[in-house]
């Protein structure tokens, strides 16, 4: 449906050549008139399509160089929605990596604002997805990447089959299928050796990495033994050389007392050592665990950090764990004192217990709902309340939207059924 901006006069006038909106300079709008005007008469100045341009803007009407009206000030998205809507969205390279579906929206129409995006998996599951602030194109237009995890219960018996969806369009954008072909007898018998082969490699893996660490602290501590046992036996040695060196023993007096220290030396003995389970996990900023809405690792004198868009994605490294607690090192919380997040785990909404700041840094900790059962989680979902632009609030070039800043990441795990303190 066509848009217009209305332009009333407010004294007689005559015009003759191209009428134009501009936004930062990029023209919006244009009707060529030549034609004069009676106060109170209006003019409607056709607007099909607004440009990925910081807000707030200010509209300028112009013919020629020269501005025939007071500029209009657009402030944010939601004017933009008003005055040209929705446009026209395409989604397009729909991927499944490393359980999150992948793709672009291009925008067409309207630059600036932000979709709403859904997804629903076979027909019934809704699922919210993440989508990061458009990006202009050199062709016009704008595009934003978005992402939303996919589950291992979402696969059921014939496949999988993902419509995504868009606020304000009564049709999906695009599907995502994936067809299970009904396997034969000897190929079902394959697959649950396949399945077996891959659950035992799991748990061989896992095993093998607690007996490493076991073994790293067996060979420590019996370096410490053989570093105190040469040390001793050195001491000893020492001693001796003086005693006979003061009181000139011969050797074999010498060799005596040095027979007779050995003998009364305690021999060492085996510490026992426990194979400690994983009941921890701290996640560095450069790990590929934070896997959506962050933007590139950067550097200051305190180390390594990265900003986190509106919302981001963590993953799990060990999703088959029950989770305890999730904490979250922050330097920084973008236009606020203090961050504001939350968390939510496979659509399970986590609760946060403490906010410290330590070290001019902030831990946000997060748990599972109390009297809850296990939760096992893929990733977790961090939706910050506070966001802003530099470019806005500081007038600098950076037109990114930040809300967070972080350092590390900690995942605890449940242990016989008890939770991290």
């Amino acid at each position: 449906m066509p848009r217009f901006l209305r332009l009333t006069f407010g004294e007689a006038c005559s015009i003759a050549g191209d009428i134009e909106v501009l936004a930062r300079g990029i023209p919006i709008s244009s009707l060529k008139v030549e034609q004069s005007f009676e106060p109170g008469q209006f003019l409607d100045l056709p607007v099909n399509s607004f440009p990925n341009v910081q807000l707030p803007v200010n509209l300028c009407i112009c013919v020629g160089e020269e501005e025939i009206a007071a500029p209009l000030l657009i402030k944010s998205s939601e004017d933009v929605m008003a005055l040209v809507g929705q446009g026209e969205i395409e989604a397009r390279d729909l991927s499944l990596e490393a359980g999150l579906l992948r793709g672009t929206l291009h925008l067409n129409g309207n630059a600036v604002s932000v979709p709403n995006a859904f997804i629903r998996t076979n027909g019934v599951v809704i699922r919210s997805v993440v989508v990061e602030p458009p990006v202009g194109k050199d062709t016009g237009g704008a595009y934003c990447r978005f992402a939303v995890p996919i589950r291992p219960s979402d696969f059921v018996e014939s496949g999988l089959s993902v419509d995504l969806h868009v606020s304000g369009i009564d049709h999906p954008l695009a599907n995502f299928t994936y067809a299970r072909v009904d396997p034969s007898a000897e190929a079902s018998r394959l697959l649950k050796l396949e399945e077996e082969l891959r659950q035992a490699q799991k748990k061989i893996s896992i095993q093998t990495e607690m007996l490493s660490g076991s073994f790293q602290r067996r060979l420590a501590l019996q370096q410490e033994r053989v570093d105190a046992f040469i040390e001793y036996a050195t001491s000893i040695l020492l001693d001796n050389v003086a005693n006979a060196f003061e009181q000139k023993s011969d050797p074999a007096s010498f060799l005596l007392a040095l027979s007779e220290a050995r003998a009364n030396t305690l021999g060492p003995t085996a510490a026992k050592v426990a194979v400690k389970a994983i009941d921890e996990v701290e996640i560095d900023v450069d790990s590929e665990n934070f896997a959506f809405g962050w933007y590139d690792v950067e550097q200051n004198d305190k180390g390594p950090f990265r900003w986190m868009s509106q919302t981001g994605l963590l993953n799990n490294p060990y999703p088959h764990l029950p989770l305890a607690k999730v904490d979250l090192v922050i330097t920084r919380a973008y236009g606020a004192e203090e961050p504001l997040v939350r968390a939510v785990v496979d659509d399970v909404e986590f609760t946060a217990i403490t906010t410290s700041r330590t070290d001019q840094a902030f831990n946000v900790s997060w748990v599972p709902p109390q009297n809850s059962s296990a939760v096992f989680g893929q990733s977790v979902r961090l939706e910050s309340f506070h966001a802003g632009s530099p470019a806005t609030s500081e007038g600098t070039n950076d037109t990114r939207i930040l809300a967070i800043a972080a350092t590390k990441a900690k995942f605890y795990y449940r242990q016989d059924g008890a939770g991290a303190q």
